[in-house]
């Protein structure tokens, strides 16, 4: 009996058989890189032709027949960086991209006598589960940083954004202002008009900041009517006008399926960082003007002493 490294003439055979009829595609090139033996599966994707042809031409013939991508580089760069990786080192693999969609993952072994055996799965159903995998966690992640109701960040993302954003604005010594709001009297709103409609106000209050407010801004839904509005390169004063667009007048809510239509107002504690500050002090600052601005009868804006 041969050894298993030594296999005797019906084991070669089958094996011969099984390479010939693999669904792996598997090339044999010579150390002049002229193709010995390709199996079906090869020949069926990339032989155009005689079999006895070399390397380069094989990928001639494949580009123009519209089955490799290259991607925006020309055909003579394509075939000179391929023919100059081939046989840089015993083993590499390496992605293949098809024009029909398919991905093959391409294994190349440099064996001693200057010969090299080629390799190809075809990956094309584990690439798009694994884009479909990433989307869901994309899904997920976005799901998980944002309020169920107003489609705002929720407040778990608000204030992480606001330590990263607080740590920059001091590193680069920037300004940054950030406000607390409140809408004024929503508890009166749920008892009054019912639950439906302390969601549309949630609501309209978060479509009139995307309308009022800064691309760079961000508004985070940070308890039930409570807000944390982040302004990025803004003083105190640039804050206070952005929020005085929001606030101009008093926020029209209609609730069509009840013919309900009601206005709400809110207050806001407007505080600018300084280098002494710490998140939580921060937040303190715009907590109490807030508590200000309620005390003078809500419907008003505060700032925060520097």
């Amino acid at each position: 009996m041969n050894s298993l490294s030594d296999p005797d003439e019906e084991a070669k055979s089958r094996l011969y058989a099984g390479l010939g009829g693999s669904q792996t595609l598997i090339a044999l090139y010579d150390s002049n890189d002229i193709l010995r033996y390709a199996n079906d599966a090869f020949r069926q994707s990339f032989v155009r032709g005689t079999d006895h042809v070399d390397f380069s031409s094989i990928v001639r013939a494949n580009h123009a027949a519209g089955v490799v991508y290259i991607g925006n580089c020309s055909i003579d760069t394509y075939v000179s960086r391929a023919c100059a990786r081939r046989r840089a080192q015993s083993h590499c693999s390496y992605p293949l991209e098809l024009l029909d969609g398919k991905r093959l993952w391409l294994s190349e072994t440099l064996l001693a006598d200057g010969w090299l055996l080629c390799e190809a799965t075809d990956v094309t159903m584990l690439k798009r589960a694994e884009a479909s995998l990433r989307v869901a966690r994309d899904t997920a992640l976005e799901a998980s940083q944002t309020d169920y109701l107003t489609n705002l960040p929720n407040r778990r993302y608000g204030f992480e954004l606001l330590r990263h954003t607080l740590i920059n604005a001091q590193t680069q010594r920037q300004a940054l202002s950030i406000a607390i709001i409140d809408l004024d009297f929503f508890k009166n709103i749920n008892d009054q008009y019912g639950h439906d409609a302390g969601d549309a106000a949630l609501c309209c209050f978060a479509e009139n900041c995307h309308a009022a407010l800064r691309s760079l801004d961000t508004v985070a839904r940070v308890g039930g009517e409570e807000f944390l509005f982040i302004c990025p390169g803004a003083t105190a004063q640039d804050a206070l006008d952005i929020l005085n667009r929001l606030h101009s007048k008093p926020i029209q809510v209609h609730l069509e399926s009840r013919s309900i239509e009601f206005s709400y107002t809110f207050s806001a504690g407007v505080a600018e960082v300084s280098q002494a500050d710490s998140m939580h002090s921060l937040l303190a600052r715009a907590d109490h003007a807030l508590l200000a601005a309620k005390a003078h009868g809500r419907n008003t804006i505060e700032v925060a002493a520097a």
